[in-house]
């Protein structure tokens, strides 16, 4: 197929693929184990494959999204309500929430495991 749609809860992606693009948007901050998502999303590209990351726009830190972003307020409500809720679902869920996967997080946890 030149499509596929994978919940890597049911079917780990890796076992999906090979996939030339691997897409992710707005997920990893929900993940209860991120750290295994990327490690997915690596294993499912094809080798000159593309993963397409895309997610919430945070700072480094409490204190930062407060001062320097202007949605941090209505993102801090829904993270409460429903990333944090995704994000805690299975025991050891890491809990990262709408502003807790700055474009920091999300380098050391992909270049960290050589994409």
């Amino acid at each position: 197929p030149n499509a596929s749609v994978v919940d890597a809860r049911e079917t780990p992606m890796g076992a999906a693929g090979p996939f030339d693009l691997v897409t992710t948007y707005d997920v990893l901050h929900d993940a209860p184990k991120p750290e295994q998502l990327v490690e997915e999303a690596a294993a499912a590209l094809a080798p000159s494959g593309v993963w397409l990351l895309g997610d919430m726009a945070a700072r480094d830190g409490v204190r930062e999204n407060v001062e320097q972003h202007p949605g941090a307020a209505t993102m801090y409500a829904f993270s409460t309500c429903l990333c944090m809720a995704c994000a805690l679902s299975e025991p050891g869920g890491r809990g990262l929430g709408t502003l807790g996967f700055s474009e920091r997080v999300a380098r050391e946890m992909v270049l960290g495991r050589g994409l």
